[in-house]
């Protein structure tokens, strides 16, 4: 099996990627510091709150461009989960528990990360309005009625804040593990994929 160089990610996909890794961070490191006071990484409390509110605009802001990118350039089409996907979940399970050796194929993303993705978007969406809400409880007064109150809107946004954090851990060992030039991929696009024949390109 030889090896053909190919553009994977896009300059909009590494812009969004990099740009949300940045930002997570600091939504991460500020919203710990807001809601363990001892955990002081960003100086007083008062900076804190500024960069958290700050980072969760741009959160959204990213969120949007990457959603109007996704469907405008037709991303969608390769990227979204469908129903006969579930089919392809054993396979690429087995392969990552080294139960098999054998990487089952797939055009760019592979059904875990396709639902994966997903439904970090969904959790995306629920985190920021939570987040509002805390800031704002009479203008998102809708999602207090679903949520609760503040102290249990409180308790849901640090939640699914180590929800992230757990999905980043899980995301950077099995790129890590996998195959290391995966995070050369997301810096200049271009990875390498096997091919029947001929020699790799690069």
């Amino acid at each position: 099996m030889a090896e053909e160089r190919y553009y994977k990610h896009d300059g909009n996909e590494r812009f969004t990627h990099w740009a949300h890794t940045v930002n997570t961070v600091l939504l991460v490191l500020s919203g710990l510091q807001i809601h363990y006071p001892g955990f002081s990484v960003l100086g007083t409390m008062q900076t804190a709150r500024f960069l958290h509110i700050v980072s969760g605009y741009l959160f959204v802001a990213l969120g949007l461009y990457h959603t109007y990118i996704f469907f405008a350039l037709g991303k969608y089409k390769i990227s979204m989960p469908g129903l006969f996907d579930f089919s392809e979940i054993a396979p690429i399970v087995k392969y990552y528990l080294h139960m098999s050796r054998e990487k089952p194929v797939y055009e760019k993303y592979n059904v875990l990360q396709k639902f994966g993705y997903f439904l970090l978007f969904a959790v995306s969406v629920v985190q920021s309005f939570l987040g509002f809400a805390l800031y704002w409880p009479a203008q998102f007064a809708f999602v207090s009625a679903v949520f609760g109150d503040a102290v249990y809107m409180r308790i849901w946004h640090t939640t699914i804040m180590w929800l992230f954090l757990s999905f980043t851990a899980l995301h950077v060992y099995l790129v890590v593990t996998e195959d290391s030039r995966l995070v050369k991929a997301m810096v200049d696009g271009y990875y390498y994929r096997k091919t029947p024949g001929g020699a790799a390109e690069g």
